[in-house]
């Protein structure tokens, strides 16, 4: 399956009066880059969160993020008393364990993270609060999921579309580059016929300098190339190989624009170099839409 690197999806678990909420949003990214939000109670989920996400996300900046709704009696900002317990016995065994200088005040402590417990959230979550919020935390990352995916079907119809275009042009090209010998001799020779009237030129001299202009102008292994990178390119999008394909398409795109400028520069004929032009503006149609390819 190919997907998107852009999407969004929710997911939320209630579990004996307690909602647990979750989001999931991804952007294009070059990499996997997870920004994680837990509530502070919920830390130690952290590690296999984040490696639920690696397993089933290659690439994209995905941010995911949970909350607690608790029932409305339990509103209001409450102290962690819990973990302020522990801080000042910590602090206590700083100053006579090690001779440390310094008192806590209260300031100090607010600043502290997860002292201060949101509505909803518990000091110390129990079983039940630990699987609902992973529950939750797992139907987002599946609707993301399946968002990127219709994403990316859309982007993959419209690309293998595009593919499709170019290869005609590359045919068209095909076309043109073999008049091209035929077109040099041609032109060379009405070009001695005005500059030399009257001269007796050789035939063989002007086959020569008629097949080293034909010979400059010559596109047939940028025409090779191209037909074997779109061909590549189109295999990756229709018959995918379970890895990410946004990478290597890529590349493939890089080669097809570097092939397309060498036609360009080497021949001097208007079909091809406006077919060529055509060919890397699509070319720079489709690296767009592959940018949002996982």
């Amino acid at each position: 399956m190919i997907r998107s690197m852009t999407g969004y999806g929710q997911g939320s678990v209630e579990v004996h009066g307690v909602r647990f909420q979750a989001e999931a949003r991804s952007v294009n990214h070059r990499f996997l880059d997870l920004r994680l939000r837990l509530p502070g109670p919920f830390q130690s989920l952290e590690k296999a969160v984040r490696q639920a996400v690696r397993d089933r996300i290659n690439r994209g900046r995905v941010e995911l993020t949970a909350s607690v709704i608790r029932p409305e009696d339990e509103t209001d900002v409450r102290l962690n008393e819990t973990l302020v317990s522990t801080l000042l016995e910590a602090a206590h065994r700083l100053r006579e364990d090690h001779g440390l200088r310094g008192d806590l005040d209260v300031a100090t402590v607010l600043r502290l993270p997860g002292i201060l417990l949101e509505p909803g959230e518990r000091s110390e979550p129990d079983d039940e609060d630990m699987a609902g919020i992973l529950q939750a935390m797992t139907a987002a990352l599946d609707a993301l999921l399946d968002d990127r995916l219709r994403e990316g079907e859309q982007l993959v119809e419209e690309v293998l579309s595009r593919l499709s275009g170019m290869s005609g042009l590359v045919h068209e090209l095909s076309g043109h580059a073999d008049r091209v010998p035929g077109e040099a001799l041609e032109k060379l020779t009405a070009r001695l016929d005005k500059l030399a009237a009257g001269l007796v030129i050789d035939d063989a001299r002007l086959a020569q300098e008629a097949a080293l202009m034909a010979d400059r102008s010559d596109v047939t292994e940028e025409l090779v190339r191209l037909r074997s990178h779109l061909g590549q390119a189109a295999r990756l999008l229709s018959e995918p190989d379970g890895e990410p394909v946004g990478k290597r398409l890529d590349f493939l795109m890089q080669e097809i624009h570097r092939e397309t400028n060498t036609i360009n520069s080497k021949s001097s004929d208007l079909e091809i170099s406006t077919r060529a032009l055509a060919l890397k503006t699509e070319g720079d149609k489709v690296r767009e839409q592959i940018q949002n390819l996982e």
